[in-house]
């Protein structure tokens, strides 16, 4: 009887364990006040690299600007040495010029990777999801389709479903403070997987924001969501230039 009752004393304690959710609060609670000074160096670090793609966007300008110039002149040299026969020297610099602007085309920043940046569009109702049913990348491609649906042939690749961790870091600009909707927002993967599910075919619960939650930090963010009617959120990838456009206070009618 007392290994019964010690083996019983054990079983309880252990549970108790089990279910004790305080290391999860504390950790939660510890990323709460850790993630706000993140975003805010996040936010200050994004302008810093969208400071730095405006003013690369100038430089391209201007040497484009210069190998216009330097074509034009060199018509000119090269009639002038037809005219005179002894312009060698100024044929000369000319080519030097034009080595030095194909260097400077060669440093980084002024050709390669271009940074986007997600805008939001609008929200697209999904009406048949079942996890139970549907795998993490079939429930993707019914988030993407719906915010397809009904655009035209011409512009229907430039808007996609937003990923769930765009969401949760707001990295989409203009994106609403708080679902106002009547149900909830799903982004596509990554970051869109949940608790552990067995009864999901991809083995875990998603990841949404429920109506009337916060959209930012993840403290609002639901974790065990399986619903059958969502919505997708869309968006377009703007270009730096065409992000700041759409900055750029409106013109006045005359």
């Amino acid at each position: 009887r007392h290994a019964y009752m010690t083996i019983e004393e054990l079983v309880e304690t252990n549970e108790a364990t089990c279910k004790d959710d305080t290391c999860e609060a504390t950790v939660q609670a510890e990323l709460d006040t850790a993630l706000p000074p993140l975003h805010q160096e996040r936010s200050e670090r994004i302008d810093k690299v969208r400071q730095a793609q405006h003013e690369l966007v100038g430089v391209r300008s201007e040497m484009t600007a210069l190998e216009n110039s330097l074509t034009k002149l060199e018509k000119a040299t090269k009639t002038t040495q037809e005219e005179c026969g002894a312009a060698e020297e100024g044929s000369e610099y000319l080519e030097k010029v034009r080595d030095l602007l194909q260097g400077m085309k060669r440093c980084p920043g002024l050709s390669g990777a271009v940074f986007e940046i997600p805008h939001f569009k609008s929200v697209a109702k999904v009406l048949s999801v079942d996890i139970t049913k549907d795998t993490d990348e079939q429930l993707d491609a019914k988030l993407m389709a719906a915010c397809k649906e009904g655009l035209p042939e011409a512009t229907r690749n430039d808007t996609r479903a937003a990923a769930q961790g765009e969401l949760r870091q707001r990295l989409v600009a203009n994106l609403p403070e708080v679902n106002e909707e009547d149900m909830p927002l799903y982004g596509v993967c990554p970051g869109c997987q949940g608790e552990a599910y067995r009864g999901a075919v991809s083995g875990s619960y998603r990841r949404c924001f429920k109506s009337q939650a916060k959209i930012a930090g993840g403290a609002s963010e639901s974790k065990e969501c399986n619903d059958g009617f969502v919505l997708a959120v869309c968006v377009s990838d703007l270009s730096l230039a065409e992000h700041q456009e759409t900055k750029a206070p409106a013109q006045e009618q005359p």
